[in-house]
């Protein structure tokens, strides 16, 4: 990728390292979550992002790293810390993406993901 050429753009891919770079990077407050953004967003949740982006078939990869992700976060902060990763992941998303974020969890059959993906989420009530 050339940077310096106006026309040039990042790729998804660079879009999506810078993502879990800042999300990495972003401490949240309360306690020592055992869950990290990291492991959250470019783990459990890396095959769902084409699907928000693009639309089109949901891939199985998705439905079963948002189960995963479920059955890891037992803990409250564990909890809040995935709903705040995802939250920061979403934030400032196009009406689309937010739209198919949303219903990730009812299309993929998990109801014990504790939070809505959307940036309006307070991860605070997360329990």
């Amino acid at each position: 990728m050339i940077l310096n050429q106006p026309e040039a753009i990042m790729s998804p891919a660079s879009v999506v390292l810078v993502l879990l770079i800042v999300a990495a990077a972003i401490t949240l407050p309360e306690g020592e979550a055992q869950l990290t953004c990291l492991e959250v967003v470019g783990g459990y949740f890396m095959s769902c992002l084409y699907f928000l982006n693009s639309g089109g078939l949901l891939p199985a990869e998705c439905c079963s790293g948002l189960r995963s992700l479920a059955e890891v976060a037992q803990a409250t902060i564990d909890r809040r810390s995935a709903c705040n990763c995802l939250k920061m992941l979403v934030q400032g998303a196009a009406e689309e993406v937010l739209r198919r974020a949303g219903l990730l969890p009812q299309t993929c059959q998990i109801s014990d993901l504790p939070f809505v993906i959307s940036p309006n989420t307070d991860c605070s009530m997360v329990i």
